[in-house]
């Protein structure tokens, strides 16, 4: 037998026995300005980095099948919305035939997020469930937030979604934010105009009869608190899908900015050291109860500057963070009111009970951040009905 064909023969053999991966620089190989969304399209997920060292690196297994969309815009170079795609190894994919460096199939525009409405009933009947995400024609939806809405008190009653831990410490970085969208048929008032801080100020003389609550140069306002936080997600194009006011609460910016901000980096950090999908609630519980200047206690409806008694502000806030692959779980609660003289009365669980919870790192003792208490997951649900019931769930300490 020649020996050069027996080489190339065993050549060949090897090559196909080890394969070879496709991999991405994110930072690199990617579209310099608008990247598709990728699905594995047998999974379903978004195809996203990890850490090589100091590289964002993209991995594909040989001959996997993937999706490219651009929700709402085109693939430049091949002027379609959805492709299918195989990958080659190293950086080339092929889609119908041809071959394709990943640089060379960025996004005309930004791909656009959509917001698909009434998906059922929720929280205890209470709230319809409407699911954010992206809409890839001719596929199934994307779902990223799962959101339960009020649409008596036009409020968030809870937001989830799963933070893919794995891939956090790879997560894009782009500091530009976009607006926040109302959508339509939420509101029966100019959320926008609700939030804004003149706003808040002529609200609380109105029906306080005490503007200077607010104060902004002190950060004593209500901020739009995410439920479902932008920064649980890796990519930009998922991270501003987060930008619906319908996943969004009013907190005060002292606790939205403070411990609230340190438990969702906790939560985000102990994901990461896992390596593993958390599955998060994000919820609200009762309407904030202030003393006007005579000592009766008021409702705080933001929607009240329009004469709408919507857009409450939330009483507690309170997150369920579950660990599905080992039935582990745990519920944080934090008051949403900076002007706290003493550790108040507690829905569920107590204040010394976060010392078992070993991943959380926030300021207990500030109480203008935020006064934060910790349950198990039971012990919110008997407090909070439309809370998670997730069973006979273990404690997840660390």
């Amino acid at each position: 037998m020649d020996h050069s064909v027996s080489f190339l023969f065993l050549l060949a053999f090897v090559a196909a026995a080890t394969g070879c991966d496709c991999r991405w620089d994110k930072d690199a190989d990617y579209p310099s300005k608008y990247p598709p969304l990728i699905m594995d399209l047998e999974s379903w997920t978004s195809v996203l980095p990890k850490m090589e060292g100091d590289l964002r690196i993209v991995t594909v297994p040989e001959g996997a099948e993937l999706v490219l969309a651009c929700p709402e815009t085109v693939i430049d170079e091949l002027n379609q919305e959805v492709v299918q795609a195989t990958c080659l190894g190293d950086t080339t994919l092929t889609v119908d035939g041809e071959d394709y460096s990943l640089s060379e199939l960025g996004c005309a525009k930004r791909p656009r997020e959509t917001l698909m409405k009434d998906l059922g009933s929720c929280g205890g009947s209470i709230g319809t469930e409407h699911a954010i995400g992206f809409d890839v024609v001719g596929y199934d939806f994307y779902e990223l937030v799962r959101v339960c809405f009020d649409p008596e008190e036009e409020a968030n009653l809870y937001s989830t979604h799963t933070i893919r831990g794995a891939y956090e410490a790879a997560s894009d970085s782009n500091p530009d934010r976009p607006s926040f969208k109302s959508d339509s048929g939420f509101y029966s008032v100019s959320v926008s105009t609700c939030y804004e801080q003149k706003t808040q100020i002529a609200l609380m003389e109105d029906i306080l009869g005490d503007s200077s609550v607010i104060d902004v140069n002190s950060n004593l306002y209500f901020a739009r608190g995410h439920l479902a936080p932008d920064a649980d997600f890796v990519t930009e194009q998922e991270r501003d899908a987060t930008y619906y006011y319908i996943n969004v609460a009013p907190q005060w910016q002292t606790f939205n900015n403070g411990n609230w901000k340190m438990l969702e980096f906790d939560v985000r950090e102990l994901s990461s050291v896992r390596g593993s999908d958390l599955t998060v609630w994000t919820g609200t519980w009762k309407v904030l109860e202030m003393d006007d200047i005579n000592n009766n206690g008021v409702d705080i409806y933001l929607g009240l500057s329009e004469g709408e008694s919507v857009v409450p502000a939330p009483a507690v806030m309170w997150k369920v963070v579950y660990d599905p692959a080992t039935n582990e779980g745990a519920a944080v609660v934090g008051v949403n009111y900076p002007y706290l003289t003493s550790f108040p009365d507690t829905i569920c669980g107590s204040e010394s009970f976060c010392s078992e919870l070993l991943w959380l790192s926030f300021n207990q003792e500030n109480l203008e951040s935020g006064a934060m208490y910790c349950c198990t997951v039971q012990e919110l649900l008997d407090a909070v009905p439309y809370a998670p019931d997730l069973g006979d769930a273990d404690i997840l300490t660390e």
